[in-house]
């Protein structure tokens, strides 16, 4: 049985107590009211259980992200600083370029001495700055060792040449110790420099006494210009110059050992009396108009030299190699075949090379290797070709008229219409040999081996018994 209280809203039902709709409905306001309060202050006491988390996760960051924003401003400023030392640096070496190159025009020579060693070290302190120093020393060598518009006469005999100034010598050793990887395709320019009597040796060098196996053995002057040099006697050894340009130059006495000549140009070069051994290499080089009168050669790479127009006369030559060399006549240009003349070319190597029009009066070719060359209306008047390997040469209208060919291997050569009058062809190797309408008047073939030679229209000789 319930029984409600007067006023309260509250009834009582068998001893319990029944809270009526409008109470409960209070209760529970003022209970979420009570609850929204907590929240909100437990937000600003930061408490963890009721939302703080976040607020106290990004206080913890703020120590690691100022030390980030401190790196980075350090960062920054070690980069400025770097940037500021570079440019003070810079400014130095330009402070320091222009003082040295104001010292190359001192009126004394202990000065320019200073100008030059000064250039060498801002060579080896600033690499940026060695293709204008380059430049620079260049210049000077021109400048201070410069041959006249009429040239130099040519030094007699044992004459000697003017030594080469104490300061041009320094500017030649500080080029040659340089290391040309940082030349930036800067070029030395030497031309029509008096140099003559010069010594440019790698034995003078310090990369040589040094012990720096990693150093280049030879002197860095590829690419060189050095046209119209007068280089009368100088000495040359292990000096790089391949490619280089010595067109006009004049090279006569000097020695050039284990020098690397290929493929440079010596266009009118005057060699005369130049020593070479084996170990210079003038592989593919330009020799046209040479003059190479009584060079001495010995060992020499001619491997695929131009040398139409060259003046070999009394060269001595022996054991070069001359394997496709083109000694041969240009008639595009009208320009004629080398000049051998009393050459001495004892076990040289001309196989395939072009010797068309070439002239080897009395030259020595004993034991030379002329297989498959072409002598194409050569001059071989006199000459030694004893014990010679001309074997599938092509000799069409060649003057061997005199010439000595004992024991010579002229097997499957063509000597179609060849001038053979007077030549010893004794023990000579014919096997296979194209003579037709060749002239052998006054020759002589005592034991000679024509087997299967053509001999159709051949003149002077007897036919076989």
């Amino acid at each position: 049985m319930a029984v409600q209280r007067a006023g309260t809203g509250i009834s009582e039902c068998y001893g319990r107590v029944r809270v009526g709709r409008p109470a409960l409905r209070h209760s529970l306001t003022r209970r979420r009211a009570a609850e929204r309060r907590q929240i909100r202050n437990a937000g600003r006491r930061g408490d963890s259980s009721h939302g703080g988390t976040p607020w106290l996760a990004l206080a913890a960051t703020l120590p690691g992200l100022a030390a980030l924003i401190a790196l980075l401003f350090n960062w920054v400023s070690v980069s400025q600083t770097k940037t500021q030392l570079q440019i003070a640096q810079q400014e130095q070496f330009t402070t320091r370029f222009n003082v040295a190159v104001t010292h190359l025009g001192s009126s004394s020579v202990d000065v320019r001495f200073g100008g030059i060693y000064a250039l060498e070290r801002i060579m080896q302190d600033s690499p940026r700055d060695q293709p204008r120093i380059i430049e620079v020393l260049s210049a000077y060598v021109r400048t201070h060792a410069s041959v006249p518009a009429g040239g130099y006469p040519m030094l007699k005999g044992h004459e000697e040449p003017p030594p080469v100034d104490a300061d041009v010598t320094a500017v030649t050793e500080v080029l040659a110790e340089r290391p040309p990887s940082q030349d930036r395709r800067t070029e030395i320019n030497w031309k029509d420099a008096d140099l003559r009597g010069l010594e440019l040796t790698r034995r003078h060098m310090k990369k040589e006494s040094g012990g720096n196996s990693s150093a280049s053995r030879h002197l860095p002057f590829s690419f060189a210009d050095l046209s119209g040099a007068d280089l009368q006697k100088a000495d040359l050894y292990g000096v790089d110059l391949q490619g280089a340009s010595l067109t006009k130059a004049n090279l006569a006495g000097a020695t050039l050992s284990d020098v690397n000549l290929s493929e440079a140009f010596l266009t009118a070069a005057n060699l005369t009396k130049t020593a070479t051994d084996e170990e210079v290499n003038l592989r593919k080089a330009t020799l046209e108009d040479a003059i190479l009168v009584d060079a001495q050669m010995i060992g020499t790479n001619l491997t695929g030299a131009y040398l139409t127009s060259a003046n070999l006369t009394g060269a001595f030559l022996k054991g070069v190699n001359l394997r496709h060399a083109d000694l041969g006549v240009d008639l595009k240009r009208d320009k004629p075949g080398a000049n051998l003349t009393d050459a001495v070319l004892w076990r040289a190597d001309l196989t395939q090379a072009n010797l068309t029009g070439a002239n080897l009066t009395f030259a020595d070719l004993l034991f030379t290797d002329l297989t498959d060359a072409d002598l194409m209306s050569a001059n071989l008047t006199g000459a030694d070709l004893s014990l010679a390997d001309l074997s599938d040469s092509d000799l069409t209208q060649a003057d061997l008229s005199g010439a000595d060919l004992d024991a010579a291997d002229l097997s499957d050569s063509d000597l179609t219409q060849a001038d053979l009058s007077g030549a010893n062809l004794s023990g000579a190797d014919l096997s296979g040999a194209n003579l037709t309408r060749a002239d052998l008047r006054g020759a002589n073939l005592d034991g000679a081996d024509l087997t299967g030679a053509r001999t159709d229209e051949a003149i002077g000789l007897e036919p076989p018994s």
